[in-house]
């Protein structure tokens, strides 16, 4: 393992831990003491969990950045790939929805875009690099 990639592996681990941390507090919190907070606090704690987020996504440019072309490449197409199919599918279920075949919780459905769209750019990375190391 390249030493980009143990640093990088080293800050998502972290980052990530620390987005669980917040999200499980913030969420707690809400709930117990939700109806105390004015508005601008309830905000700030809703958003807490993006501070860990933006170290994920700190650490992500960063491996790139410091990849090779070839890796740049897969990262690149990869992402393409990634933002089609999670737009597409969340296309598709917002004209479901519209049509009411489907009844979607709209706060549901924003929460997991981002995590859907880590979930397929690590599939279709994996297919990438096999494609053109294979």
């Amino acid at each position: 393992m390249r030493a980009a990639e143990r640093r990088y592996l080293f800050e998502f681990l972290i980052a990530m831990a620390a987005y669980v941390a917040t999200v499980l507090a913030s969420i707690w919190w809400l709930r117990h003491h939700g109806g105390e907070l004015g508005l601008l606090a309830k905000s700030a704690l809703a958003l807490l969990p993006m501070l860990p987020i933006a170290g994920v996504a700190r650490a992500i440019v960063r491996v790139i950045r410091d990849s090779d072309e070839l890796e740049q490449r897969i990262d690149l197409e990869a992402a393409a790939i990634a933002g089609l199919v999670v737009g597409l599918g969340y296309l598709s279920l917002g004209l479901l929805a519209s049509a009411e075949v489907v009844h979607l919780e709209a706060s549901a459905v924003a929460v997991w875009v981002f995590p859907a769209l880590c979930g397929t750019f690590g599939i279709a990375k994996c297919l990438s690099a096999w494609r053109f190391r294979g």
